[in-house]
């Protein structure tokens, strides 16, 4: 059983959690077999208690044996089928396999499951089994688990399984742009650093205003004349600064 399944997993993938339906699932399975074996057990008291004649005894013997060995087949038969379930869940997937000899796996992506609906009347809860449905992301079917053993663990870790695979994908989402954002931090942390360290450079003094061109003797005598209309110097003054002013020409 096991063996057959680890064989169908692929590279990077484990088996999480395996179980099967609970051996009491497989009662109404075997209910043909229960029922002969019942008629057996019952045509044997009867032999022994009516104690019927020689051929009577020895066809009813034969009957009883015949019903009691097809009973036991039949009951043996359905439980091997049952011991040849597994139901696993991976990292990856969930599988179904049945099958005593003629093998049928089915698998569904736990990327795709969208929910698991579980019903557990009070027996359920009582013994441990449930009624588990499957559901993919478009709300369809995607496989049905009659009396499931441990369903409600089945169930956890199923959904936890799909959470660590949704987790794993949105970390090789993000780790790009964050180390995207760490190197442009670093880069921004590496140039505030240089420029806090840059020496600063002194801003040059105002250039001093450029020196006024010397006067010419014609502006000097004009002033002049305007000092002396003005009577702020005398025409002997005027006289003598003009012949100074025109001896420096």
């Amino acid at each position: 059983m096991a063996r057959y399944t680890d064989s169908l997993l692929m590279d990077g993938e484990h088996v999480l959690y395996r179980t099967r339906q609970h051996p009491l699932g497989r009662i109404v399975a075997a209910r043909w077999g229960i029922v002969m074996v019942g008629v057996a057990i019952a045509a044997l008291l009867a032999i022994f208690i009516g104690n019927p004649g020689g051929t009577v005894r020895d066809v009813l013997g034969w009957i009883t044996l015949a019903l009691l060995v097809l009973g036991v087949v039949d009951i043996v038969w359905i439980y091997l089928h049952w011991w040849a379930e597994d139901y696993v869940i991976t990292n990856r997937r969930i599988l179904k396999v049945e099958g005593l000899f003629n093998k049928r796996a089915a698998d569904s992506s736990l990327e795709k499951i969208n929910d698991a609906i579980l019903e557990q009347s009070v027996f359920g809860r009582m013994f441990d089994w449930g009624d588990l449905k499957v559901l993919t992301a478009a709300e369809e079917n995607a496989d049905d688990y009659h009396m499931l053993h441990h369903a409600p663990t089945f169930k956890k870790t199923m959904l936890l399984a799909k959470q660590d695979i949704e987790d794993d994908l949105a970390r090789r989402i993000t780790a790009p742009l964050e180390a995207l954002n760490a190197r442009e931090s670093e880069q921004d942390r590496r140039q505030a650093e240089a420029q806090a360290s840059a020496p600063v450079v002194a801003a040059p003094p105002p250039a001093a205003p450029p020196a006024p061109a010397p006067k010419t003797a014609e502006e000097k005598l004009r002033e002049l004349a305007v000092l002396r209309d003005a009577g702020l110097i005398t025409p002997e003054d005027f006289e003598a600064k003009k012949t100074t002013i025109l001896a420096t020409m």
